[in-house]
């Protein structure tokens, strides 16, 4: 024992492990794009059902004469929140690219709401590749490797993790696949549409539905 949480894999067992389909433009496969050119398929697989944005703690900031002012000390924890403080009326459909164009946007802690974390673990059955604790530190680390993937890209700062049941398993769990930039607000999700539904039910206001067209922030 070395005192490691991890061991090192060869790059062709990470792929063997993998049980999602990929974009010919997955980032991991093309050449780097301009900041702007990102999107979903590029970052999550495209053969799961649906799509997310989960919004963590941010400030926000609006334009004013003197430049961009807080709209209050306090962090939002979600979208409508926000503009209901400024005296608008939240987009429908509200989307990230709203959303970013309405306010300038700093992320704070990232904190998982508790009811997604539920929704999330509820999903993975038996999964044991992720772990609710590590999950509640926001670490995103796993001793193990089958089904997680992690790289880091000129550009962006990436993590990807997916969470998968081993096949002795007696209870059924779907995969599922999350993603998130170290600099926005924001995780991004990939799995059943009934998960994605569900997290849209529990933090109301802190899920944006997504297609894998839609920009990646």
């Amino acid at each position: 024992m070395n005192g490691s949480l991890y061991r090192s894999i060869r790059s062709s067992d990470l792929e063997a492990a993998r049980n999602a389909r990929f974009a010919a433009d997955f980032f991991e496969f093309d050449r780097p794009k301009p900041a702007g050119d990102w999107r979903i398929r590029h970052c999550l697989p495209i053969d799961t059902e649906a799509y997310c944005a989960v919004v963590t703690p941010w400030k926000a900031y609006v334009e004013g004469t003197s430049g961009w002012l807080p709209v209050r000390d306090d962090p939002f924890d979600g979208l409508p929140e926000a503009y209901e403080a400024v005296g608008l009326p939240t987009p429908d459909p509200l989307t990230l690219d709203a959303w970013h164009d309405d306010f300038r946007i700093i992320e704070q802690e990232r904190v998982i709401p508790p009811l997604v974390r539920t929704a999330l673990d509820r999903f993975s059955g038996d999964a044991d590749v992720v772990s609710s604790a590590v999950i509640t530190a926001m670490t995103f680390t796993t001793g193990r490797s089958t089904g997680y993937s992690s790289s880091n890209y000129p550009i962006r700062s990436w993590r990807c993790r997916s969470r998968l049941a081993p096949s002795r398993s007696s209870h059924v769990a779907h995969p599922w696949f999350m993603l998130n930039r170290d600099d926005e607000p924001i995780l991004y999700l990939a799995g059943r549409a009934e998960l994605v539904s569900a997290l849209d039910r529990l933090a109301p206001g802190s899920v944006v539905g997504l297609q894998p067209n839609d920009r990646y922030y």
